[in-house]
């Protein structure tokens, strides 16, 4: 994880190389809120997405280069004022949310059934073995 510096200005742009990619990244205060738009490599990925605290700022289709998150404390909303102070905007590399996420299931085939496998009974009947 990286903490990426940010100021403490109600409205703010910058341009950060992460993992081999170039972001774009504006941040702006929108009627008691944050705001943040993304461009990856020229292209836009997110505009005007409402900023929450520990919740990912991109997509899953978009996680391939990493995310983005906003650290506060006690999951406050971002404010700008805090910024740097107890707020940090958090990138967290694809390679770090591979690590994090479970492991996908394998599907059910025919091969985990076995059709004479002995099945538990709430009764035996009569006669049976």
């Amino acid at each position: 994880m990286l903490q990426i510096p940010i100021a403490s200005l109600p409205n703010q742009a910058f341009t950060v190389i992460l993992d081999g990619a170039t972001w774009d990244v504006a941040i702006r205060a929108a009627a008691g809120v944050m705001t943040v738009s993304l461009s990856r490599d020229g292209a836009p990925v997110v505009d005007n997405a409402r900023a929450v605290a520990g919740s990912f700022i991109l997509q899953a289709e978009y996680e391939e280069s990493g995310n983005f998150f906003f650290a506060t404390q006690d999951f406050e909303l971002p404010d700008y004022a805090k910024f740097n102070v107890s707020q940090h905007l958090i990138y967290i590399g694809a390679a770090e949310l591979a690590a994090i996420r479970s492991p996908k299931t394998p599907p059910v085939t025919a091969a985990d059934f076995d059709p004479v496998a002995a099945l538990p009974l709430r009764f035996a009947p009569q006669g049976y073995a």
